[in-house]
């Protein structure tokens, strides 16, 4: 006999098939080994008949491919004959074993067992096939051969029956597979699906070449063509049936065209080689070795990237483009979830980390148990369709998923193998699977990812650390607040900001002392919210601005400023005649100008004759904000860095963000900040404004102040021109108005008149002061002293400071509508227009745990004439709040048991209208949105005694007995 492999590979044809009855027994080792060893649970009814379909393939592929090879020849036709009939019984084997699976898949039946009309479906005719193929002459007479591949075969009379009945079975297995997938969940739909486009390549090439052709054409030299395609056919359904996760079919297409062009690619020198005869020439083959090893990985790349450009378009695939995200998460994990999100068509996913939450725990283990992912859909699935020992886990599992829900939960993994986040997503839209390169990518993704994800999560527990630092320092500041007021209330007892002339030198020292501390424990509490809002990334929000006067402000920042000394103080110089309005934050504009100040301050030692000068100017197309110091100046080539962040120069204490953030500040007010200098001369900052309209004044202001002010009566006190345009600005508001131009006057009109409220000119000579003392004392009768006075100042008497025994407020006359308007806001919302003495035996309920706060506000309180309750958790405040029912409640936010909003939320729906101010130690976006739904208003911590009784002198209405007995003293004053 010749050589065997010289016999079965020396015709393309049946070396073909060879090789696929290779592969199929390869297939089928690797099937076996996979079911018994790593799927326990599977349902051995439903495999077994796919494994006797397999080997009933395989042996059909051997059958065909001994018609074309040279062992047709060989042998005899006797052989040729034997080899038909066996060929006919193993492919209805193949048949009926296919047919028998899929009954299985669809079976109602305990264990998937057959029914009895499947089972005597196959029974019947399967004894018909083995009766009519072991039975001379029935189903093929002879074959006549004329060389490997090129045969005829004579039918018998039951050919026709017995292909008959082959088709019957594939069309019941096609059927069978329909109603798997319309019966099924979208896993099995996906499983349906590879099974069915197997089978249809089946039928289509069995149709084809082994009925029409053959019988129409008497042509058997295709007849290799099934036997070759059954390849597919049982990959395809054993793929479905092994596994329960799939790659899509485009990026199975675009991984087969991808790597058959780059072997053609590489595989062509070679053909050229041997073309040209050049077969043995070392040199030649050990470069086209060379050339695969070097550049086959490149290559490859290239050729998929253009490959997945032509089936996916220019978007790519969707691999790569999760892989992309990479991009995203260097900026945030929150950013690239987003984008995640979008590229996985699901509504929401998360990443958790695996410490903190106690509840994902048993998923730890399950990962730690060398699982990679876990998807609900192949969970449901197991539950289903399989039985073995690890069904209660699987099933735990599920439930934990659908807590969460979650419907793909993926393991990040650190670089020393431990488990430290997971990735949980939705399930997709349109109830789509997740496909197995898509699962691949999010791995390769989640390897690179998890280094920023970690980082950004330490970044994120350093930042709530210094925020709950920042918000703690609000509780020694609150009680260094309050011994800073015991200490005025025992030793000074002054309310108007400066000493009274009677105190010695050093009690005066003493007392500016104390002043200048209560100012620094404010600003260090403004600056908090600052470092809290920066500390959670919080951008500078917008929605906080409001309308201000840049002139009040830049002389509030400067009277609040930490001067070291006056020879400082008195080395700045402020013009604010330009004023103009802005939008914009007090807060921010602050820092701002602290920052400013500071930086100039820091020379002034070592340039003893330099000055620092504001002033404000005003243009057609913006406003400005000019801060020049003739300090050391900046060299030319430093200017360009100044405003970057982390820059800083000749400041061994700097940070280098300072300037930075004030870029930051200005620009989200609508302006710039821009820097000029000369080296060894001077530097100028620049702060530009967009200009608001100021000849009419926003109608949701106007509005505002019109509810408030309509039919009062105020009196105004001063020069002709000054209570000209205060009447005219005023009368725009429904208000009564009347003038006088000295003191006398004004508490003759006072005693006899029913007046709201008053303005006061400052520009008014001191004599004319005397009369108001008299007001305010009570030597015009009760009403009288009772009726607030506001003191009216003008560029020429800014520096004149108001007696506040005196004057509630102070207003600033300007004929600019919105400013005005804005002036006159900050009065009504500050309280100064109510009488003095409305909260004499009012009642506040003080609601906070902490022991020291309670005892500020109390002491504020109690100068007022207030009567205080308190109580130091929300369960105690709900229950004194609906016994008392107290006039106002200061509410702490954050308190044990229960907070303050829970608290007010209660009131609220239990149909209580008590005004309650939240007490807060933040104002972050999120806490000032919870405060505004049941709260009326809000201070932070630690806060000081004007800001508390502005708030109350707001919210606190005047009692009716009150304005009756005002009534009444009228009329008393009259009979004087």
């Amino acid at each position: 006999m010749p050589d065997l492999p010289l016999l079965l590979f020396s015709e393309p044809r049946g070396a073909l098939l060879f090789f696929a009855a290779g592969i199929i027994l390869a297939w089928l080792g690797y099937f076996s080994f996979t079911l018994f060893t790593s799927r326990p649970g599977a349902n051995r009814n439903v495999y077994y008949p796919y494994l006797a379909y397999s080997v009933s393939i395989f042996l059909w592929i051997l059958s065909n491919a001994y018609f074309q090879s040279p062992l047709l020849t060989y042998y005899s036709e006797s052989t040729a004959v034997t080899m038909a009939l066996f060929a006919n019984l193993v492919s209805f084997c193949a048949f009926i074993s296919a047919y028998s699976f899929s009954c299985r898949l669809i079976s109602t039946q305990p264990d998937s067992n057959l029914s009895l009309y499947q089972k005597l479906f196959i029974s019947i005719i399967s004894l018909y096939a083995l009766i009519i193929n072991s039975s001379p002459g029935l189903t093929v007479k002879h074959v006549d051969i004329v060389a490997p591949g090129d045969f005829v075969i004579i039918f018998g009379p039951q050919t026709s029956w017995f292909f008959l009945c082959l088709m019957s079975a594939v069309f019941l297995t096609f059927h069978n597979f329909l109603i798997y997938k319309k019966a099924g969940s979208p896993l099995i739909q996906k499983k349906s699906q590879y099974m069915i486009l197997g089978v249809i390549i089946f039928m289509l090439s069995t149709l084809i070449v082994h009925l029409i052709i053959p019988f129409m054409l008497d042509d058997f030299s295709l007849t290799w063509v099934p036997p070759a395609l059954a390849i597919f056919e049982t990959l395809l359904i054993g793929y479905a049936l092994l596994f329960n996760r799939f790659y899509s079919p485009r990026y199975i297409i675009s991984q087969f065209i991808s790597h058959l062009v780059n072997v053609t690619l590489y595989l062509s020198p070679y053909l050229l080689i041997i073309a040209i005869g050049y077969e043995d020439n070392p040199l030649l083959i050990g470069l086209w070795i060379a050339l695969i090893g070097l550049g086959w990985k490149s290559s490859l790349i290239q050729i998929k990237r253009g490959t997945n450009r032509l089936l996916y378009g220019k978007n790519g695939s969707p691999s790569e483009n999760i892989q992309r995200v990479i991009g995203h998460f260097q900026y945030s994990t929150e950013y690239g979830l987003g984008k995640l999100n979008e590229l996985l068509n699901t509504r929401s996913g998360q990443i958790l980390n695996i410490n903190t939450h106690s509840d994902l725990a048993a998923l730890k283990i399950y990962f730690e148990g060398k699982h990679s992912v876990l998807v609900k859909d192949e969970l449901e699935f197991q539950i289903q369709y399989e039985t073995h020992t690890e069904l209660s886990n699987i099933s735990w599992l599920k439930k934990n998923m659908d807590a969460n829900n979650s419907a793909l939960v993926l393991p990040i993994v650190s670089k020393n193998g431990d488990i430290s986040h997971l990735f949980m997503v939705s399930k997709k839209d349109r109830d789509g699977l997740f496909s197995s390169e898509e699962i691949d990518a999010l791995q390769v993704l989640f390897e690179q990812a998890n280094q920023y994800i970690r980082s950004e999560e330490q970044v994120r527990k350093s930042q709530v650390l210094a925020g709950s630092i920042a918000h703690e320092i609000r509780n020694p500041l609150s009680k260094i607040q309050y011994h800073f007021e015991r200490i005025d209330a025992d030793l000074f007892d002054v309310n108007n900001n400066s000493a009274h002339p009677f105190l010695s030198e050093q009690m005066k020292g003493l007392y500016k002392e104390l002043t200048e501390s209560k100012k620094a424990v404010q600003l260090g509490t403004r600056f908090i919210d600052i470092i809290i809002d920066e500390i959670k990334g919080n951008s500078i929000n917008s929605q906080t601005f409001s309308s201000h006067s840049a002139g009040r402000l830049t002389e509030q920042a400067l009277s609040e400023y930490g001067f070291v000394g006056n020879t400082y103080q008195a080395r700045i110089i402020a013009n604010t005649q330009n004023d103009f309005q802005f939008w914009g934050n007090e807060t921010l504009f602050s820092f701002v100008m602290f920052n400013l100040v500071k930086n100039a301050l820091h020379y002034f030692s070592q340039y003893p004759q330099s000055t620092l000068s504001i002033h404000l100017e005003r243009g057609e197309s913006e406003n400005c904000i000019i801060v020049t110091d003739t300090g050391p100046g900046i060299a030319d080539n430093v200017i360009p860095h100044i405003f970057d962040e982390f820059y800083t120069l000749g400041k061994s204490d700097g940070s280098g963000l300072g300037l930075a953030y004030c870029r930051r500040v200005i620009n989200a007010f609508g302006g710039n900040i821009h820097c000029q200098s000369k080296y060894g001369s001077y530097t100028r900052f620049t702060l530009t404004f967009p200009i608001i309209n100021e000849e009419r004044i926003p109608n949701n202001l106007f509005n505002e102040l019109k509810e408030a002010l309509t039919g009062k009566q105020v009196l105004v006190i001063g020069h002709k021109e000054n209570t000209t345009l205060i009447s005219s600005l005023l009368s725009g508001f429904n208000i009564i108005v009347s003038t006088v131009d000295n003191g006398k006057s004004a508490a003759k009109y006072i005693g006899n008149n029913n007046v709201d409220f008053a303005f006061y000119d400052l520009s008014l000579s001191p004599t004319q002061f005397e009369a108001l003392k008299k007001i305010r004392s009570g030597d015009f009768g009760a009403n009288a002293q009772k009726i607030p006075l506001i003191a009216l100042s003008n560029e020429n008497t800014r520096s004149t400071r108001f007696d506040t025994n005196v004057f509630q407020g102070e207003f600033r006359i300007s004929d600019s509508l919105p400013l005005f308007a804005q002036s006159l806001k900050l009065l009504i919302d500050s309280g100064s227009l109510k009488p003095l003495g409305h909260l004499i035996g009012k009642r506040v309920l003080v609601v906070d745990d902490m022991q020291i706060n309670r005892m500020l506000v109390q002491s504020y309180l109690a100068q007022e004439g207030i009567t205080v309750l308190q109580a130091h958790n929300g369960s105690v405040a709900l229950c004194i709040a609906e016994q008392e029912r107290p006039d106002l409640i200061l509410m702490d936010i954050h308190m044990p048991e229960m907070d303050g909003l829970e608290v007010s939320r209660i009131l609220r729906q239990r149909g209580y209208n008590i005004p309650i101010i939240a007490l807060s130690g933040e104002c972050c976006n999120e806490v000032t949105k919870e405060i505004s739904q049941y709260m009326n208003a809000y201070l932070m911590k630690p806060i000081t005694r004007q800001q508390l009784i502005q708030k109350l002198q707001y919210w606190i209405p005047e009692s009716e007995a009150d304005k009756v007995i005002s009534k009444q003293d009228i009329h008393i004053v009259h009979s004087i």
